[in-house]
């Protein structure tokens, strides 16, 4: 399960989870998701890469191109407050790729975005401005309804019978 996507009404916040091998055909998946469903977009944000994940198969060029994308997606919503992105990335393999997409960008300008990294959910829970009890509730996906779960469909190798 590649990405997942989790909302929590209550706590007005997405969670958005990366696990295996995450490939562009997903990272895109979840953009036109958030295209059909904009009222999404609104919400802050807790991006987990999950141990073990990596974006492999993602250019960083093929990041620079969707992050264009969310600019235009961004562009007609009118926000009262700047919202809160916040990435937390428990996999080295995938280090580089977080690094690329959370730490040149002006998402402020572009998306009315602050994007920050944390090393650990306590750090992310304070900067979004979460309780104790909300932290752990991060934590866990407690209270948090899934949205859509995007992956790509395994490639099936066929012999011929001979």
């Amino acid at each position: 399960m590649p990405v997942v996507l989790r909302h929590n009404e209550q706590l007005e916040l997405n969670i958005a989870e990366y696990r295996g091998s995450v490939s562009f055909t997903e990272l895109k998946a979840v953009a036109d998701f958030l295209a059909q469903n904009p009222s999404f977009l609104k919400s802050d944000c807790l991006s987990l890469v999950a141990p073990g994940a990596d974006f492999v198969g993602v250019e960083l060029d093929a990041l620079d191109q969707l992050f264009g994308r969310y600019a235009k997606l961004y562009e007609p919503i009118n926000f009262q407050i700047m919202r809160r992105s916040a990435w937390l990335c428990f996999s080295p393999a995938a280090q580089a790729h977080v690094d690329h997409w959370s730490g040149k960008r002006d998402a402020r300008e572009s998306m009315s975005t602050t994007l920050r990294q944390f090393s650990s959910y306590e750090e992310a829970g304070d900067w979004l401005i979460l309780s104790e009890a909300e932290t752990i509730a991060l934590q866990t996906n407690a209270g948090f309804e899934e949205l859509a779960r995007f992956e790509d469909a395994p490639a099936i190798s066929q012999t011929r019978a001979r």
